[in-house]
C-alpha cells in the first residue's frame, strides 16, 4: 500500500512534496504540462515524449514546451531528491 495516500487522499507531506515539484516544473514561464515534458526530456536525452491532446489549445501548450527545452540538471535533480529518489 501507498504510505503516500490514505483513503484516496494525499498525506499532507506528500501534497506539500507535489506542490514544491509543481513550482519547479513551472518555473521560468513554463505550465505544468510544459514542465512535465522537460522533465522528461532532462531524464534523458533519448526520450522523446509525444503528449496527449484534446484541443488545439492543448497543442500549441506542448509544442510551445520546445522553445523552453529540458528542465537544468540542478532543478531535475532537486524534484528527484524532493520526491526521495537516489
Amino acid at each position: 500500500m501507498d504510505e503516500n495516500f490514505k483513503q484516496g487522499q494525499p498525506s499532507a507531506e506528500y501534497a506539500q512534496k507535489v506542490g514544491v515539484v509543481r513550482e519547479i516544473l513551472a518555473s521560468d514561464g513554463r505550465t505544468w504540462a510544459q514542465g512535465a515534458l522537460a522533465w522528461l526530456w532532462a531524464r534523458s536525452p533519448k526520450t522523446i515524449p509525444i503528449p496527449g491532446f484534446r484541443t488545439v489549445k492543448q497543442v500549441q501548450e506542448n509544442a510551445r514546451a520546445l522553445e523552453f527545452g529540458p528542465l537544468t540538471i540542478d532543478q531535475f535533480l532537486e524534484i528527484e531528491k524532493i520526491l526521495g529518489r537516489p
